[in-house]
């Protein structure tokens, strides 16, 4: 069945995380994406850990090959003249050009926005950096855990007595590929009323900062500070430990105390003084204690299900095993097994929305294709679309302009 993008054209330049991240989303929408990299090593991600059988090859890395999935690959070096060509033959093809190279540091000057937007006026060239193609910051490198510090959110991550935390694996940059391509396809509408492209900046730093959502009117309507969560020594909204891993025990919800008190299971917890908020402050390191207590119990899967049935806000954590083997999720039909021709088969996360499509029919996700190897459609492209002879091919890799 066609992807609601059918029919649409991207090609992706750059690498590591936002830039794949943002055109694989729209691949998986069904729109056709290129991926181009650079001759010899190709896109960095090749060379990020962990790699499958624990094995550095490029065509092994696992985050490379999650990102990549539902692409064609070819390999271009667009600062040659002759890749140039190439580039402009493909871009006369595209609908969308997904970039993250630093403001000022293009591999070409045929990739400058203003020269693409002025030759190209159809295309829409999605931009993604750590602090956008102005301002004082645009030049600067930033990794994941430099951007989630910038744009304030991590300051608001963690207990008031201890440093702010970040999240893990680059979330930074998975959150400005999704903004990246939900902008991308917002242009896509407005270009089927205009008929032409434009140019749309992400920044990284912005797109965190835009989740501030109360920390920032606070401080324009009051001029304090919204630090971290204080420490509330009760144990509930906090992960606190179970017989086997983690929970989050808590009093959120319309039940009342003792529906809590009853589920965790120690008597003591039955005691009035608990049963307002400013009861659970006050005694705060009591209660903590008998939730130790208590929480040794239950296991994590047992004590979610018992607090779901209760009508109770509870949580626990889940390890890579539990969210593979998620009774949940398996149910949803969450998982795609892609079966790589160097890398093997695999179960890989799914899509989180789900579209009913015309006639309320639903819009399968699906893995078309897997992660494509180093150049892997170069013949396909350059040769079948393009018209390139088989010893045209041959002199342009031989040149390394492919």
């Amino acid at each position: 069945m066609p992807g609601i993008l059918d029919g649409v054209r991207v090609l992706e330049l750059g690498g590591y995380v936002s830039a794949p991240y943002c055109a694989r989303l729209l691949a998986d929408y069904g729109a056709d994406v290129i991926k181009i990299e650079p001759p010899g090593g190709g896109d960095e991600a090749r060379r990020m850990g962990p790699f499958a059988g624990d094995d550095p090859h490029p065509d092994k890395s696992i985050p490379f090959l999650y990102l990549n999935t539902n692409k064609r690959g070819i390999t271009l070096d667009p600062s040659t003249a002759a890749g140039a060509n190439l580039l402009g033959e493909l871009l006369k093809t595209a609908d969308v050009l997904v970039e993250n190279y630093p403001p000022g540091d293009k591999p070409a000057p045929c990739l400058e926005t203003d020269h693409l937007i002025e030759k190209f006026p159809h295309l829409i060239v999605t931009s993604i950096t750590p602090f956008g193609q102005t301002g004082p910051y645009r030049d600067f490198a930033a990794t994941d855990i430099v951007t989630t510090a910038i744009s304030g959110l991590m300051y608001h991550s963690g207990d008031s007595d201890q440093e702010p935390l970040r999240n893990a694996l680059n979330q930074s940059f998975y959150v400005a590929g999704i903004n990246g391509a939900v902008a991308t396809t917002a242009a896509l509408f407005q270009r089927l009323f205009t008929g032409r492209g434009q140019s749309i900046d992400v920044s990284t730093v912005e797109c965190l900062a835009s989740h501030l959502v109360q920390a920032v009117p606070y401080y324009s309507y009051m001029g304090a500070i919204k630090g971290r969560r204080p420490v509330r020594g009760s144990g509930f909204e906090e992960l606190m430990p179970a017989r086997d891993g983690y929970v989050i025990p808590s009093v959120q919800g319309s039940q009342p105390w003792n529906t809590v008190a009853e589920l965790i299971g120690v008597p003591e917890l039955q005691d009035e003084r608990f049963a307002s908020g400013a009861g659970r402050i006050e005694f705060g390191e009591e209660i903590h204690e008998l939730l130790i207590k208590g929480l040794a119990q239950w296991d994590r899967k047992a004590l979610h299900q018992a607090s779901g049935e209760r009508r109770l806000v509870f949580g626990m954590a889940q390890d890579a095993g539990d969210l593979h083997d998620c009774p949940h999720l398996r149910e949803r039909d969450f998982f795609r097994t892609v079966d790589h021709p160097v890398a093997g088969a695999a179960d890989y996360p799914g899509m989180g929305p789900r579209l009913s499509g015309p006639d309320a029919l639903p819009v399968e996700y699906e893995v078309r294709r897997p992660a494509p190897l180093l150049g892997q459609h170069n013949g396909e492209i350059y040769g079948d679309e393009l018209g390139r002879s088989p010893g045209e091919l041959a002199q342009l890799r031989a040149l390394g302009v492919i």
